[in-house]
């Protein structure tokens, strides 16, 4: 994901630079510099996302009463 956000932030800012008049090493190095700021910032926010939480210690059948499922058995 963020290889595809730092790629497209490259080729957007990169072209948008030259069509508007930059030269080719300056847009280049425009591009350059987007694609590792957008695509640290997606690396970071995905990273964030996907974080496994703890998970929560499962409790054995025999621990829970009988009568604890009983509206769920009908």
């Amino acid at each position: 994901m963020a290889v595809s956000f730092s790629l497209l932030s490259f080729a957007v800012l990169a072209f948008g630079s030259v069509l508007s008049g930059s030269r080719l090493m300056t847009a280049f190095i425009r591009g350059i510099e987007a694609a590792l700021l957008f695509g640290g910032i997606a690396w970071i926010l995905g990273s964030l996302i996907m974080q496994e939480t703890e998970e929560k210690p499962q409790i054995k059948d025999e621990e829970i009463p009988k009568e604890a499922n009983l509206d769920e058995t009908i």
